[in-house]
């Protein structure tokens, strides 16, 4: 095509390209925590009801004075199964009884008890400070934490289609600069929240500038970079979210207060705004969309950076302009959403994949959303979760040089769906073995992710390419907000939450039979561009069945 050419002439795998995916490399480090942070932001430490007692020694008669604090919980709060004080209970009355040896603290089924009316305390030793402990977020107020994390879910979802239409329109450089600037305020806010309803506010506002950040950035890495590259771009990009969420655990064991970690991970994204601003726009964008002269001053700029100022000098408008006229499907001044409907390649390629997406995100943010059913160091987990990518992700390059797209994503979902499924027929006190099919579970994940990417990119035309993305991450946000509200079902059965994480991904797989293969064809800029090459495709592999059958091989 004459856009490949073009690019092709000023440098596509040079300094400026190089510098673009080490940029993005760093920015997804920082991508990779904003879902999983409400684990340590948003932990639930042990506690026991506000014990007056232990307020104010004086309260009751003296010998409260030399009694120790666990003598005083013993006679103020009733025991549980697990020998550890009640979490949401207290005793109406101060048991006195229970101080004798010779009485079981554990017989105390016909005492009167009462709920929490004054408060709990909290166990600081593992965190100084959570959005728990700050707004009291336990025992009938428990679930606010999983519905504070399905709003942070609807901020992807409500903003995903919208930055996706107008990153089309507007293009991908002004709404990164502006989602990096808004991240970086609304998170230095967020830290500071002085209420629960506010917090969440916030964090929807988050979610919302990065989404945008997360549809945009790949694209215009990947607009501008020789298809060769792209399967190492994805596979650097994904042990980069890999490691972030790998280090994302020693951090927030070094950070045990939820404000400092919180404006930890805010303060970055100001120097992503600075760089951004100073960045261009994608030059494939421009040439579809016909802003010819400012794809021309942004073509002499790549090249210069790269190091061809000669190219760079003879390169003008009119040399442009008749080099796309080869080409009469490079540009497309008008891009048309009904597009998405009316075509039926389109069409069905859309809502096929977006079921997919639904599923694994689905399947899977039901066990990152709560880890602390791994096991009880959750620092650990969340480092193992994130490590164990990494040997996943480097076969994952091979896969992707060698293997279709389509066997690979529907393998993936069936390891997704099984090893959660079998998870339900574990004792809670297998906790390495269920650690493994969990980690199993988030390695497919991410050959998933991997995979997927480069196939969104493969089978969308440049002039939809991101309305399309927002859809395909309005369905992933869809499914990560059902995990969350999913995951309150626990109270009725404790198994359906992983009786639906692990079914459903195994029946999507089906829809895999319904896509395009896109193994080894590069990005397409019109509808029919993508089409031709499909169709191309098509015959090709055709034609070699037919050879095999005449030879008989």
């Amino acid at each position: 095509m004459a856009l490949d050419e073009i690019l092709r002439h000023v440098g596509d795998s040079g300094r400026f390209q190089l510098a673009r995916t080490v940029l993005y490399i760093i920015l997804t480090l920082l991508l990779s925590c904003h879902d999983i942070m409400e684990n340590f932001t948003a932990a639930i430490p042990d506690h026991h009801c506000r014990v007056n007692l232990l307020d104010n020694p004086r309260s009751e008669i003296n010998i409260t004075i030399n009694l120790t604090t666990e003598a005083l919980l013993k006679v103020s709060i009733p025991m549980g199964p697990n020998q550890k004080p009640e979490q949401c209970r207290r005793f109406r009355h101060t048991q006195w009884q229970f101080l004798d040896s010779n009485v079981s603290v554990f017989n105390n089924t016909k005492l009167e008890t009462e709920p929490c009316l004054d408060g709990w305390t909290y166990d600081h030793s593992v965190f100084t400070s959570t959005i728990v402990t700050e707004w009291d977020l336990v025992c009938d107020f428990q679930s606010f934490k999983y519905y504070a994390q399905a709003t942070t879910m609807a901020g992807y979802l409500v903003a995903s289609l919208v930055c996706g239409f107008f990153s089309d329109r507007f293009g991908r450089k002004p709404l990164l600069v502006c989602s990096c600037l808004a991240y970086g305020i609304l998170g230095s806010c967020c830290a500071f929240a002085p209420n629960f309803s506010f917090y969440c506010v916030l964090r929807f506002l988050l979610s919302a500038s990065i989404s945008n950040i997360v549809i945009n950035c790949p694209i215009l890495v990947f607009e501008e970079t020789s298809p060769k590259w792209h399967s190492r771009i994805i596979i650097l990009n994904g042990l980069s979210f890999s490691i972030g969420q790998a280090g994302f655990g020693g951090l927030a064991y070094v950070l045990s207060d939820w404000h400092i970690l919180q404006l930890v991970l805010a303060l970055p994204y100001f120097i992503f705004f600075i760089v951004f601003c100073w960045g261009p726009e994608s030059v494939r964008w421009l040439i579809s969309t016909g802003k010819t002269e400012q794809a021309i001053k942004t073509l002499q700029r790549i090249a210069i950076i790269n190091g061809k100022k000669d190219i760079a000098y003879n390169l003008t408008t009119e040399a442009l302009q008749s080099k796309l006229k080869e080409d009469g499907n490079s540009t497309s001044k008008h891009f048309r959403i009904k597009d998405l409907i009316i075509n039926p390649m389109m069409r069905r390629t859309v809502l096929c994949f977006s079921c997919v997406i639904f599923t694994a995100v689905f399947g899977t943010f039901g066990i990152l959303l709560d880890i602390k059913n791994l096991g009880n160091n959750i620092f650990l987990n969340q480092i193992l979760l994130g490590v164990v990518d990494i040997p996943i992700k480097l076969l994952t390059y091979f896969i992707m040089r060698n293997v279709n797209r389509r066997p690979s994503i529907a393998f993936s979902l069936l390891t997704i769906g099984s090893c959660t499924t079998i998870t339900i027929f574990l004792a809670e006190e297998m906790h390495v073995l269920r650690l493994m099919l969990f980690l199993l579970v988030k390695g497919s994940f991410a050959a998933f992710g991997c995979i997927s990417t480069a196939y969104t990119q493969e089978h969308t035309p440049t002039v939809l390419r991101s309305t399309v993305g927002g859809v395909y991450y309005t369905a992933s946000r869809i499914g990560a907000l059902v995990s969350a509200l999913v995951l309150v079902t626990r109270k009725y059965f404790v198994h359906l939450p992983m009786i639906l994480c692990g079914t459903i991904p195994i029946v999507a797989s089906i829809n895999m039979y319904f896509l395009p293969e896109t193994f080894n064809l590069p990005l397409s800029d019109t509808i029919k561009d993508l089409e031709k090459r499909l169709m191309n495709k098509n015959i090709n592999e055709k034609e070699g069945e037919d050879f095999l059958e005449t030879t008989g091989c």
